[in-house]
């Protein structure tokens, strides 16, 4: 045992003195420099906190549902779920390569020997020979390669850096399918209601062109003022199938956000439940910090900086390949050619030994590993800072169209509201019979129009806010595992 000790000992020193054995500390790269505070964070008085669940601060119940239903059924969450599951079993394995490895065999043989070749025929000579043999063997062993240049110590690194990856990776998609299901769902509603609108300006063309035929009739009208009105009916009643086509593929995208056939969103509780409510009203988020805040909040952007961690010790697994390997192993067993006889003293044996192995010619392989790992680590390190400028510009770009959008959706709804009060007067006038019907359908035609307006822009603001909340990263937060080198 003692020749063995030394002999590693001795390996353990001829590695020490392998040129660039002992790899110098590695530069972590630089992360991306991002502004401190956001130029177009909203001032709100009622903004909502940045957390996870960010979309109940809208009030709607069916809405949470919803999201609940597509957080749970949604395959693209359980595509990330499963790939997240492998880079958990690889950093499994990764650590298990650390560890000693034992095995543990089992044999049994049975052999009749021939005495017509030159050594059977030697031995049956010899009193007591058999040429039916009996062989049992049962063995244990172990081998342990010993990381003394941090090459396996280096893969479980990396494997953990890809499992933070893969763990930011389905928090980014989880993030991507509420915030599509919220923007599906203001979208069905923004159709409803306008619709709705719709089928009421269909039924305000049609109330003027019966009042303008009836006025050529009587010889009150030019015959050209019908033709304008059969215009104007035609393409308010195109309208109408053109929404709800559109109606019909927003459903069908809200079932496969779901994990379900399409069609069902249309028939079933849900979609009843749909039919009653209005487009909801988005907070805008509060922003506590700035875009330097997204190296931690957005998942997309940790995602890519555990890839650079990941392929920093990638860079570090490839030179450590070229340094000497050290494995040391044993084994102990039975062997007999009989089970009469398996278990006595006689029947023991045991071994130890020692490898060392030293690639001292690749042809160049090695050294074009380490070359792809050091250009990969390179690609990582510049998608990362890509992903977070990014990141940045998204928010900046969210923030400033959720103040604006807003705005317009202000100005649109007092729009609305102000023909909503002049068809209210137009109509008291109408019934003093200070006005002609004419003109009162001339007002609700405004109205219609601008309530058409107001649902759109009221749309456009809250995907705006959806819009918000997602570039801000939905309130998810890198955990510690996640965020180690």
């Amino acid at each position: 045992m003692r020749p063995l000790v030394l002999g590693l000992a001795a390996a353990a020193l001829l590695g020490a003195v392998v040129p660039g054995a002992q790899a110098s500390a590695r530069v972590r790269p630089a992360a991306p420099v991002l502004p401190g505070a956001f130029r177009n964070a909203p001032s709100a008085s009622d903004a909502v906190p940045l957390e996870q669940g960010w979309w109940k601060s809208f009030g709607d119940p069916v809405l949470d549902r919803l999201v609940d239903a597509a957080l749970a059924g949604n395959l693209d969450i359980a595509a990330a779920a499963a790939r997240l599951e492998q880079a958990a079993a690889g950093l499994k394995a990764a650590k298990g390569a650390l560890q000693p490895q034992a095995s543990l065999d089992g044999s049994a043989g049975i052999k009749r020997q021939s005495i017509e070749d030159v050594q059977g025929r030697a031995f049956s000579r010899f009193p007591g020979f058999t040429r039916t043999v009996e062989q049992y063997g049962l063995n244990g062993a172990a081998s342990w390669e010993l990381d003394l240049f941090g090459r396996l110590s280096a893969s479980a690194r990396a494997a953990r850096a890809e499992a933070g990856a893969a763990d930011a990776g389905l928090a980014g998609v989880r993030l991507t399918i509420a915030a599509e299901v919220v923007n599906t769902y203001i979208d069905v509603r923004a159709l409803e209601a306008r619709l709705a609108v719709a089928k009421a300006r269909v039924a305000a063309a049609r109330d003027a062109d019966q009042l303008l035929r009836q006025r050529v009739e009587r010889g009150v009208a030019a015959l050209t003022e019908t033709d304008r009105s059969g215009a104007e009916l035609a393409g308010a009643a195109g309208v109408v199938p053109v929404l709800e086509t559109a109606l019909e593929v927003e459903r069908n995208r809200l079932d496969v956000l779901l994990g379900r056939a399409p069609g069902q969103a249309a028939g079933d509780l849900t979609a009843a439940q749909m039919g009653a409510g209005g487009i909801p009203c988005v907070r805008p988020p509060a922003v506590p910090d700035g875009p330097a805040s997204l190296l931690a909040r957005r998942p997309d952007v940790v995602a890519a900086e555990r890839l650079v961690a990941a392929s920093d010790a990638r860079v570090a697994e490839a030179i450590r390949a070229r340094y000497p390997r050290f494995t040391i192993s044993g084994f102990a067993g039975l062997l007999a050619n009989g089970t009469s006889n398996l278990f006595t003293g006689g029947a023991v044996q045991t071994g130890a030994g020692g490898a060392i192995s030293l690639p001292l010619f690749t042809g160049g392989r090695l050294r074009a590993q380490q070359a792809a790992a050091e250009a990969k680590l390179k690609e990582a390190v510049a998608q990362w800072q890509q992903t977070a400028l990014q990141a940045a510009a998204d928010s900046e770009n969210a923030l400033l169209a959720l103040t604006k959008r807003s705005e317009q959706a202000d100005a649109a709804m007092a729009v609305a509201a102000r023909l909503g009060d002049s068809r209210q007067r137009i109509e008291t006038a109408f019934r003093a019979g200070a006005v002609s019907r004419v003109e009162t359908l001339g007002v609700e035609r405004q109205r219609l129009d601008a309530e058409d307006a107001a649902i759109a822009a009221r749309a456009e603001a809250a995907r705006a806010g959806v819009a918000a909340f997602r570039a801000l990263g939905g309130g998810w937060q890198a955990s510690g595992a996640a965020s180690r080198a």
